[in-house]
């Protein structure tokens, strides 16, 4: 069974139409999802054959007959989280940031024990965050954006409108690499082709060692790249966020 995933730019869209603002009901968001990764099948007459192929999570068959505005459990929001690509959600991170270390800004159930679909946002936002800052960094970024709870809107920005405008922008960047090679490629598929080239050509560079060994070297210098990397944008996003803090007197 082939599972549903969302962009990022695709759930901010479902979100603003589970809360009323958008002129098309979750059902449409959700169906010009699937549309939009069955196309072929949908061009040669097999969308049903398609759709019984694709395994839909209980969340997202509840929203395509949703009503507006629902509340959604702990567990809700990972399922829903977990259809977002490039996403390691769990319960038990969320279960911490709203007991312990986001408590604040997340506040209280917005009915019972279920959150409303700006603090769904929220949560959202900072799973991204988390894979760049660390928590205390993020909670200053959320204090900057938001004040001491989401309501607060201290930048007059909802986290759904946060959320959606830095989804919008990925997918932009991203349809510029699209339009370039003349395909579906984003930013990860894209930056690790390029380093398992230049790994490759380095470790053949030298003479000296068997395959095998050619091979192992060329992994090693693909995993020390992307760390490099990695550590380069959490640098970066740390001096944005300390810049942040700096000039706000935070």
């Amino acid at each position: 069974m082939e599972l549903l995933t969302l962009t990022r730019r695709d759930m901010a869209a479902l979100l603003f139409a589970l809360n009323g603002q958008s002129d098309r009901p979750p059902l449409a968001i959700i169906q010009d999802i699937w549309r939009a990764n069955h196309q072929q099948a949908f061009d040669q007459g097999n969308s049903m054959s398609a759709f019984v192929a694709t395994s839909l999570p209980p969340i997202i068959e509840r929203m395509i007959k949703a009503q507006v505005k629902p509340a959604l459990s702990l567990s809700d929001i990972v399922s829903l989280g977990t259809q977002i690509e490039y996403t390691q959600f769990s319960v038990t991170s969320i279960q911490n940031w709203v007991k312990r270390d986001f408590k604040d800004f997340i506040g209280q159930p917005a009915e019972g024990k279920k959150y409303s679909l700006q603090q769904v946002a929220l949560f959202f936002i900072i799973e991204d965050l988390r894979s760049t800052l660390d928590y205390d960094s993020i909670r200053k970024l959320l204090e900057l954006m938001f004040g001491q709870t989401w309501s607060d809107q201290r930048l007059s920005i909802s986290p759904m409108a946060f959320y959606a405008a830095y989804s919008e922008l990925y997918e932009i960047l991203d349809e510029r690499y699209r339009n370039f090679t003349g395909e579906r490629m984003d930013f990860i598929n894209k930056w690790d082709q390029m380093i398992n080239e230049l790994s490759n050509e380095c470790a053949k560079d030298r003479g000296n060692l068997s395959s095998s060994q050619q091979d192992a070297l060329k992994n090693a210098i693909h995993v020390a790249v992307i760390a490099v990397h990695t550590a380069s944008f959490h640098s970066l996003a740390r001096r944005y966020v300390n810049g942040m803090v700096f000039l706000n007197n935070l």
